[in-house]
């Protein structure tokens, strides 16, 4: 008995030594450590009031083979969405993207550019950097077809910080 006892005592003092080893900044907190997406919702042309779904969506970088994740989660086609989560180069001051509308009347992709000045934020030891985006522009790029289905894109944020604000609004 007095043997365990004795083993007992030396693993929580084991213990106890580990955890008050560790520092703040030997922690990272997600929620602050990551560069925040570009959050764009879909609103309706004739009133901007209302969201107004896609019935499918997909992006594509210029420049990529693979489509953009959409959200969070990684998904790269939503079906009936009205906002969306995208990244933006981190590498890069512009990022233009392919935006691919798929509906009972066909496919069409629109080109929007995003331009901005690039900020890196120095969290802690653990995280390291986080990049925001400021100064956000952003154009849909004309198309010599004249078969948009984005017709206005609107800057709502022009600091992307986090992932709790609307940056963007696209109207269609």
């Amino acid at each position: 008995m007095k043997k365990y006892n004795s083993i007992l005592i030396a693993i929580f003092i084991l213990l106890i030594i580990g955890i008050s080893s560790c520092e703040k900044d030997d922690l990272c907190d997600p929620s602050l450590s990551v560069t925040p997406r570009l959050i764009i919702t879909f609103v309706d042309i004739a009133d901007p009031e209302d969201r107004k779904t896609v019935d499918e969506l997909q992006l594509q970088a210029i420049g990529s083979s693979e489509f953009a994740p959409l959200n969070s989660s990684g998904a790269q086609l939503l079906i009936d969405v009205d906002s969306i989560a995208i990244p933006l180069r981190t590498d890069d001051v512009t990022t233009t993207y392919s935006f691919i509308k798929t509906d009972g009347t066909g496919t069409n992709a629109d080109l929007v550019e995003f331009n901005y000045s690039l900020s890196e934020t120095y969290i802690n030891r653990a995280c390291g950097f986080k990049v925001t985006y400021d100064n956000l522009g952003a154009i849909r790029l004309p198309e010599i077809t004249n078969d948009e289905w984005i017709n206005n894109v609107r800057v709502l944020t022009e600091n992307v910080t986090s992932n709790n604000d609307i940056h963007i609004e696209i109207r269609h």
